[in-house]
Formats: C-alpha cells, structure tokens, sequence
C-alpha cells in the first residue's frame, strides 16, 4: 500500500516492518489478545498515512530470509530498489510514536543525517536510513531483538562517521509489563490509554495515571468484546 507523495520529501519511503495481528499473536505474549495487535497495527498506519510519505508495510507474507536481521535487511533492500534514496522503519509496538516524529526524520534525512528513536527496553522504535550508506552485512550483524540493539547501531553509524537526529525515548510494547510501564508516562494521551485498555481488557480495570497537567487520574476500562474501536486522529 502506497500513499500520496510530498513533493519536498518526495525521495522518502516508510518501511512498516510488522507482521499481522494473527502471527504477532504466536510469539508476543501481549499479542494473545489479537484485537490489541489489530488496533496497534491500525494506530501506525493511521500515522504514516498522516504524514503523507509515501509507505510499504512488510508484513509476514512479504518479508523474506532467514533471520530477523535478514527478513529486515532484505525489506529496506526492497524499498530501496523501487527508487527511493531514504528509509524511514518502524514497527507497530510503539503506540506513542506519532506523524511529528515520522516528519522530523524525513527532514532530518533531507539534511543528511541518519535517524534513530530508541525505545527504553535498549531497541529502537524508528530508524531513518540513506541508501547510499547502508551497509547490508553490517546490518544483519546487528544483536537484533536485544537490549544492546540502539547502542551497536550507534557505534556502528559513528564508524560511518554519521550525524544522527536522536529523537526522544519511547515505550514499546512486548508485554502487560510494559503497558503498566506505559502507564506511569506523563505524555501518555488519554484517547490512547482508553484505546489500549478497551482492547486489552475483557473485565473493567482501573489504573492510576498521570498527566503533565494533572497529579493523577484513575481510568476504568469498560467491558469490551465487540468490534475494534476507531482511532481518533
């Protein structure tokens, strides 16, 4: 799936690096509920089709290889063939991520600078890439799927003698730990702690959370079994 172009940005695609709700849900423990992985999955979407870039979602039937450094490895690849000079990855277990930092990667890669968001698990939740200094081995060889990923990406870019744009630290999801992590955020948006907790939940929960503007507030999860909720913009 492909969305319209951007005429400054016109060189960037977005790589959606994800697999659907169904196979997420044979090895994430949070997916066991596929309806969550559902909403995450449409939440990323819904972002990249905001920021107007140009975009190819991989899921498990598109990617190819052995290994996830190589499925990944082989997807930028990919991209990078159709004719685009830069690679904007993310995933779909990173429900804060948002089309401001999409579009400050994009602007970042425009100025030369590689891009990395890094999670605070020690992965990362965005990557913004040249073509013309992607180093497929090197990629590959990365510790994929490990605490020490964003730091061996850094090292291996500054041996690049790349600039990098670090964006701000986010929370992925990989399990309900992480949700209540998640949850002790000041930035989490009330719209998307609903969102996760409706979908997530099959009784009502309360949870304690705090907002930059407020000391705390409880949030009771409705019983929900019905269809996915719509996403706000």
């Amino acid at each position: 799936m492909v969305s319209k172009i951007i005429t400054s940005h016109s060189n960037t695609a977005i790589l959606i690096f994800a697999q659907n709700a169904e196979a997420d849900a044979q090895y994430k423990s949070l997916a066991a509920n596929q309806q969550l992985m559902d909403v995450l999955n449409s939440r990323v979407i819904q972002q990249v089709e905001k920021s107007g870039l140009d975009y190819f979602h991989f899921t498990e039937k598109e990617q190819e290889g052995i290994g996830f450094g190589k499925r990944f490895s082989n997807a930028i690849q990919r991209v990078i063939k159709k004719g685009y000079d830069q690679v904007i990855c993310v995933g779909n277990d990173t429900p804060q991520l948002s089309c401001d930092h999409l579009l400050r990667a994009a602007d970042s890669l425009n100025q030369g600078k590689a891009v990395n968001g890094p999670s605070l698990d020690g992965g990362f939740y965005l990557m913004g890439i040249h073509a013309s200094s992607f180093d497929a081995i090197s990629f590959e060889n990365l510790p994929w799927q490990t605490g020490h990923l964003a730091t061996s990406y850094m090292e291996l870019l500054e041996r690049q003698s790349k600039s990098v744009d670090v964006l701000e630290h986010l929370h992925d999801l990989d399990d309900e730990d992480d949700i209540h992590q998640l949850f002790k955020g000041k930035d989490l948006r009330w719209h998307l702690a609903q969102l996760i907790l409706e979908t997530l939940y099959f009784k009502p929960v309360t949870f304690s959370l705090e907002f930059s503007n407020t000391e705390s507030v409880s949030l009771e999860s409705p019983l929900n079994k019905g269809s996915p909720i719509s996403i706000a913009a």
